[in-house]
């Protein structure tokens, strides 16, 4: 790659957007650019981890409360009180499907649609969330978890803002990945074992991870 080339390409992804890759690197352009890359490819081996962790948590707290609540649409239930957020995630959600399905929303297109925000809030306090929904339902969910809700609920929590810098583009060579994969995967555990095995015998993210520096210094190409 020309100097040239190089140039446009950090165009293209803007000088401010550049910046922090550039400090990272020593003000060193095409090292940072390799880091960029890898940056990207450490995203995208993340993400199969988080879809997987997500949908299976998602559907666990909604199978335990619609059971608690007697209906699949638990979040109308008038026994259900959510904060003001949660209220508004939920209007959010039905408004968007609503313009995007029209009539006939079901609770399944309610959950898939729900932000993972919402359903780790469900683990917060709220509206005195320990009594209707974690002691009943929620704790439930975690097999062989024995800690307090509110450590448990910081590990989510710290899972979904992994989550969302990658849905967002935001860096994430800063972080220390080898710790999120981790607290990824013990999540995980908790939730569905089985699914966790396969990630610890099959995921890509360690492979990745132990790529950088032999990316950052040419010996091995950036992937895309």
């Amino acid at each position: 790659m020309t100097e040239e080339e190089a140039k446009r390409i950090v165009d293209a992804i803007s000088a401010e957007r550049f910046q922090p890759f550039l400090d990272e690197c020593g003000g060193d352009p095409l090292v940072a650019l390799r880091l960029y890359y890898w940056d990207g490819e450490a995203s995208r081996a993340f993400l199969s981890a988080l879809r997987d962790f997500e949908v299976a948590m998602r559907n666990s707290f909604h199978a335990r409360l619609a059971g608690r609540y007697s209906r699949a649409d638990w979040w109308d239930s008038p026994r259900v009180q959510l904060t003001s957020k949660g209220l508004q995630q939920v209007r959010s959600a039905r408004l968007a499907l609503q313009q995007e399905l029209g009539a006939g929303v079901t609770p399944g297109d309610m959950v898939a649609k729900l932000t993972l925000g919402f359903w780790v809030g469900l683990t917060g306090r709220g509206q005195n969330y320990e009594m209707q929904f974690w002691n009943p339902a929620l704790r439930h969910a975690f097999r062989g978890y024995r800690g307090r809700r509110g450590a448990l609920q910081q590990q989510l929590d710290h899972v979904r803002r992994l989550r969302n810098r990658i849905g967002h583009h935001e860096r994430i060579c800063h972080r220390h990945l080898e710790k999120d994969f981790e607290t990824l995967l013990q999540l995980m555990e908790y939730v569905s074992p089985e699914k966790a095995t396969l990630h610890r015998q099959f995921s890509q993210i360690p492979e990745v991870l132990a790529r950088k520096p032999l990316v950052l210094t040419g010996a091995e190409p950036v992937r895309l």
